[in-house]
């Protein structure tokens, strides 16, 4: 069994990972990315196709001849989906033959393979659906074509239902979401009445909804997996490290977008093909992370669009908004969750309406939950600083009055994971995390960052020395290394 767990890291970490998982970066689907021919729509076929493949496994057919049927039913449709991909990043198909090829090897087991096939497929209609939504059904009824836009759902109904909804079940089962009934009862009707009106902006709202609620789904999934890892059978873990490899895959570009280093944990630890390296409490931390920079990312993102009078745009990404807001529903406390629940209508409706402000004020008030799961959230000179919800006792902040920027000591951003360094000799103050480390010195406005001057960037508050006490500007540290400040009539929230 050691042997086998080496092997399975060797093989994961050399070969898959090294052709194609590192170099991943934002799939091409994201938002309204145009995808590429040639892509299989015809899915009644290929959803028989697939029952047939785990009916095969089911009656534990050799493994040489399911990887031959993936071949015949399979590949060719997998490759359509892949050639639509970003190169550089992971493909459906490469990872599916590579554990299918080494499992006929006697590399890889049995039950690794059926994981492989069962969860790269899934990933592989995942993206299916988003062509069919978006490259189909969107822009067939922005041509006016009603007809060609409800075959298109008809289609994305018929892939969700057949093969994406069972995980979405489970999920909803193992942490008490309600993303079935939200897909179910709301999103898959909702598409008839928006073609049936005629309302592009509706449906791309619901197509949104639709694609970021599967995408909190795959990552729950990755959760579940590694909560469940390390209490099966040691001959058991393989396979499971193998379904959440595949699980994580058809979401960890969308997630890696928003927060690259807890992306990059959740799928190494997956890679390593070693269940003692997936530590649940990590994982879940680092998937609320990604979520959160999510959140963050698509309030702003909902504003500049307002800010352009593009109320249709801002409307999908209000959508997308909601999506990743309500992916931190198994990271809350049930009561607070339900508190903050009706903050995802409001943003939807806010963004439909253009109203900035109210999307503006619906943001901040997600970020105060968010920071409940990971943040700092603090009112400016007060001695309590809550961190993921917890207050502790520090120093005060302060508003200097002369540029009405607020100081913090470096204390806060110990609380923020940064490792705070202070150098005498040279009056300069090291901010690090993630690689990334901030210089600013005493009396200066310039930000070198890993050891070169930022381009076009001087602080308006420099680095200031108070009862012997160092502070620094908080506003320009979290936001040159990739967190988010919310202000609010003196309550402060940093964010991821």
């Amino acid at each position: 069994m050691n042997r086998m767990k080496k092997s399975l890291s060797i093989l994961l970490t050399i070969t898959m990972l090294a052709a194609s998982v590192f170099a991943f970066a934002a799939t091409a689907f994201a938002d309204d990315a145009p995808t590429k021919a040639p892509v299989n729509t015809d899915v009644a076929p290929q959803v028989k196709a697939y029952q047939n493949l785990l009916d095969m496994f089911a009656q534990k057919k050799p493994i040489a001849d399911i990887e031959k049927q993936y071949a015949a039913d399979f590949k060719q449709n997998v490759k359509g989906i892949d050639d639509s991909i970003k190169a550089g990043d992971p493909v459906v198909n490469e990872n599916i033959e590579f554990v299918l090829s080494n499992a006929v090897a006697g590399k890889l087991t049995y039950a690794q393979a059926e994981q492989a096939v069962d969860k790269g497929l899934q990933w592989y209609f995942y993206f299916l659906i988003k062509n069919l939504t978006n490259a189909g059904a969107k822009t067939a009824l922005t041509n006016g074509d009603k007809a060609a836009a409800q075959a298109f759902i008809d289609k994305s109904v018929l892939v969700y239902t057949s093969v994406l909804d069972q995980t979405v079940k489970m999920t909803d089962s193992v942490y008490g979401t309600s993303s079935s009934a939200l897909l179910n009862d709301t999103v898959l009707p909702g598409f008839k009445a928006d073609i049936e009106k005629g309302d592009v902006k509706a449906l791309n709202v619901h197509r949104q909804l639709l694609d970021k609620t599967l995408i909190k789904v795959y990552g729950l999934a990755t959760l579940s997996v590694a909560e469940k890892v390390g209490t099966l059978a040691a001959a058991d873990q393989p396979a499971a490290v193998i379904q959440g490899y595949f699980y994580f895959n058809s979401v960890y570009g969308y997630l890696k977008g928003g927060d690259a280093p807890d992306a990059d944990l959740i799928n190494k630890a997956f890679a390593s093909g070693d269940a003692k390296k997936i530590s649940p409490s990590a994982i879940r931390k680092a998937l609320a992370r990604c979520n959160i920079a999510k959140v963050s990312a698509y309030t702003t993102e909902v504003l500049e669009k307002l800010k352009k009078n593009d109320v249709t745009g801002a409307a999908g990404t209000g959508g997308e908004l909601y999506g990743f807001f309500s992916a931190l529903e198994p990271h809350l406390d049930a009561a607070v969750y339900a508190e903050a629940k009706p903050l995802l209508d409001q943003v939807l409706a806010a963004s439909g309406e253009g109203n900035a402000d109210a999307v503006r004020a619906v943001g901040f008030k997600m970020a105060v939950y968010a920071a409940k799961v990971d943040g700092i959230d603090f009112k400016v000179g007060d001695k309590q600083v809550a961190v993921a919800g917890e207050a502790l006792n520090v120093t005060p902040s302060f508003i200097e009055k002369s540029t009405g920027r607020t100081l913090v000591p470096t204390r806060y951003l110990e609380l923020l994971g940064f490792v705070v360094n202070f150098d005498n000799a040279t009056k300069t103050a090291n901010v690090s995390k993630d690689g990334v480390t901030l210089s600013l010195k005493i009396g200066s406005d310039a930000v070198l960052k890993n050891g070169e001057p930022v381009a076009d960037f001087k602080l308006d508050q420099p680095v200031v020395v108070k009862n012997s006490v160092t502070y620094l500007p908080l506003r320009a540290i979290a936001e040159l290394s990739g967190n988010h400040i919310y202000y609010e009539k003196g309550q402060v929230i940093v964010i991821k």
